[in-house]
């Protein structure tokens, strides 16, 4: 299983690096516009308390760029954190974020809010993939850390997690193990998946416009 997921995620991950400037420009601005979209159609659904608390990761090497979405949630109120990691296979800590806040280089290399902004257990977690398939099942890095950490937060309440990935990164079928925590929505440059059965309440429109 190991070696399978290690050769599916280089395969995707070399398909991601591909995506030109131009292609990964336009991805962002349509993932920000469709993803405040989402997410307020997501806590009218479910009901969570207004303003709801929004985990985005902030993106690394050819990731899809998420920093407009950030802002554009910002903009709208919501509180936003980002995922702070301290250990492999153990769940983030998610500690707030306003942009324009400086952020610090954590154990791990990553870039991250320093330890005095406060710690917050997210309602929607956006997180990024090597690959995805449309039964709702993710290929991550290897780690298990999201896997760990939607587990242990959807242990406490209900937790939307949404996968952003580049069209090209879809499989016909990604390997999975008993750990694997599924998606509820995956949002590419194209469309966004509903996964779930949240996901019918909180369809937006905006992908139409596409």
């Amino acid at each position: 299983m190991s070696d399978l997921k290690a050769e599916l995620r280089r395969r995707f991950l070399a398909r991601r690096d591909l995506v030109t400037p131009r292609e990964s420009h336009e991805a962002a601005a349509s993932i920000a516009r469709r993803g405040v979209a989402l997410v307020t159609g997501i806590a009218r659904e479910a009901g969570f308390d207004t303003p709801s608390v929004v985990s985005v990761y902030w993106p690394i090497r050819s990731e899809l760029n998420t920093r407009p979405l950030i802002d554009a949630l910002a903009v709208e109120g919501y509180r936003v954190t980002l995922p702070v990691m301290h250990k492999v296979r153990h769940p983030l800590v998610f500690r707030a974020f306003t942009p324009g806040d400086d952020l610090v280089k954590g154990p791990f290399g990553l870039s991250e809010p320093s330890e005095n902004n406060p710690a917050y257990e997210p309602d929607i977690v956006f997180l990024p993939l090597a690959a995805f398939d449309r039964r709702g099942f993710r290929l991550g890095y290897g780690a298990g850390i999201y896997d760990a950490t939607l587990s242990a937060l959807r242990a406490k309440k209900p937790v939307i997690a949404i996968g952003v990935a580049y069209s090209c990164q879809e499989a016909d079928h990604v390997p999975i193990e008993p750990h694997d925590e599924r998606l509820d929505f995956v949002m590419t440059e194209h469309e966004t998946i509903e996964l779930s059965a949240i996901g019918a309440g909180a369809r937006t429109n905006s992908d139409a416009a596409l």
